[in-house]
Order: C-alpha cells, then sequence, then structure tokens
C-alpha cells in the first residue's frame, strides 16, 4: 500500500468521533501543505498533538515520522505516478481513456480463460472448507470478497479482511494455524514491505494464496498463486481478473458445500 492507500484506509475504518479521523481527515483536505509540514506543523494543521499524529502514524505502520513525511511528500509532488490504470501515453482525450478501458476489457475477458483452471478451483474450495479461516490482506475491499465472506461465514468459517500493515502484523500472529490467506501485493518502490507479515505467516502454517499480477519478491512464502502471468498488464485488468477469479470461487464453494 502507498501512503495514500494507507490514508484513506484508516479514514474509512474509524469511527466518526475518533480523534484520528478527524487528524487524517484534515491531512486529506490538506495534502499540499500537509506534505511540507514538520511534526509541530502537522500538529498544528490537524488541531491536534504530536503524540497524537505519532499514534495515528503507528495505526498505519511507519514507525519514524521522517518515513511518513517522505512517502507523502513524493505522493503529492509526483501524484500523476500514484493510482493510475492507464498509462498518460494512450490518454491525449476523454475517448482515448474510453478505448483503452473497453481495450483493457478485452484483454481481461481474454485472460480470464486461463485464470479460471476448474481443477484449482476444487482443490481450494476444498481446502478453504476444510480451513479454520479465511483471511484477506488487501490493500482495499472488493465485491467479490464480501460476497465471499457471506457464503463463508453461512459455512461457519471464520473471516476478516485486513487492510492496514500493523492490523496484518497482528492477525498473523493470534490466527489459528490451517488457515487460508488470500495476499494481494503491489510492489513498488513506494509500497511498504510485506517481508515480516509473511514471515508470520509462515510460522502460523498459514497457507498463503498470492495474487500479485506480476513478478514477486515474497515467492518463497507462496503457497499458491492465482491469476498469474508473466506479461507485465494494467493495474485495471489485474483488478477485473481478480474480482472474477473470487467471484468464480465464492460460487464453486457456495455450490459444493452449501447449497
Amino acid at each position: 500500500m502507498n501512503v495514500l492507500q494507507n490514508l484513506i484506509e484508516l479514514y474509512n475504518h474509524l469511527t466518526i468521533e475518533s480523534t484520528y479521523r478527524s487528524v487524517v481527515r484534515k491531512i486529506l483536505l490538506n495534502l499540499k501543505d500537509a506534505s511540507e509540514a514538520n511534526v509541530y506543523d502537522l500538529a498544528e494543521l490537524t488541531e491536534s498533538s504530536r503524540t497524537t499524529i505519532w499514534r495515528m502514524l503507528q495505526m498505519i505502520g511507519y514507525e519514524r515520522f521522517t518515513d511518513f513525511h517522505y512517502a507523502l511528500k513524493q505522493a503529492v509532488k509526483h501524484y500523476s505516478y500514484y493510482n493510475r490504470l492507464i498509462q498518460t501515453s494512450r490518454m491525449h482525450t476523454e475517448e482515448d481513456i474510453v478505448t483503452a478501458v473497453n481495450n483493457h476489457m478485452e484483454m481481461v475477458a481474454r485472460d480470464i480463460k486461463q485464470d479460471l483452471d476448474i481443477e484449482q478451483i476444487r482443490k481450494l474450495a476444498k481446502r478453504i472448507n476444510e480451513s479454520e479461516g479465511v483471511y484477506f490482506f488487501f490493500p482495499y475491499r472488493t465485491a467479490a470478497i464480501d460476497s465471499f465472506q457471506q457464503n463463508l461465514a453461512i459455512a461457519g468459517i471464520e473471516t476478516n479482511v485486513v487492510c492496514l500493515l500493523p492490523d496484518m502484523l497482528s492477525c498473523s500472529e493470534t490466527m489459528r494455524e490451517n488457515c487460508i490467506v488470500f495476499c494481494m501485493t503491489i510492489e513498488h518502490a513506494e509500497t511498504q514491505d510485506m517481508t515480516g507479515i509473511f514471515e508470520r505467516l509462515e510460522e502460523r502454517n498459514a497457507y498463503t494464496v498470492l495474487f500479485t499480477g506480476g513478478e514477486t519478491k515474497y515467492d518463497e512464502y507462496t503457497k499458491e498463486l492465482i491469476c498469474s502471468d508473466p506479461r507485465p498488464g494494467s493495474a485495471m485488468e489485474s483488478v477485473f481478473r481478480f474480482e472474477a477469479y473470487i467471484f468464480a470461487l465464492s460460487e464453486v464453494f457456495r455450490k459444493l458445500y452449501i447449497s
């Protein structure tokens, strides 16, 4: 996850009454000023204290203010590289954007035929049915995961979606053995390192299913890959391919073990 994803996820996660939600809100509404601020300035900008700022940073996995400040400064200064689903070289007009989306969807339709290996899906559904819990370590929530969690709940299988790095660390230390963890990694220079999480999952004998949409540095911790493709694809293609896979897995699981 990058720093903006972290802040937005924390904001969505906290209650309306939370002091930390108010702090994050003021950062998000004043990103340029926040990116230039030192810890004293940020406390003043958010009408809070240095202690509150520090605790908020711990919630999203930053050990030092300087690390957070650098990440936020880079995100704001170079925002054209963030949250981009379509290459800028393809977007000269609004019509180009629509054409690019259509082209990506055609590629997704082609790749899904390769992704949806029915034997792999059956085996994974069986493993899920025999597991102690199913977790999703993801930078964001998806409709497919939400639907799957409902089926898991009906089957009496513990399930949770965990989006923030500190919560992933805590969850990986406390989950029971024989759990399945679906992980999505976005592996760019500015994203947080997940090695410690994978090490803890290995200690818990978790069955780690990795979706990365490209090459990964976490191969040694991965028990199974889904939607793997050596061909580099777009972020948009990766999102839709994963959604299609999880929807299919959820429905296969439901047919075999619920319906």
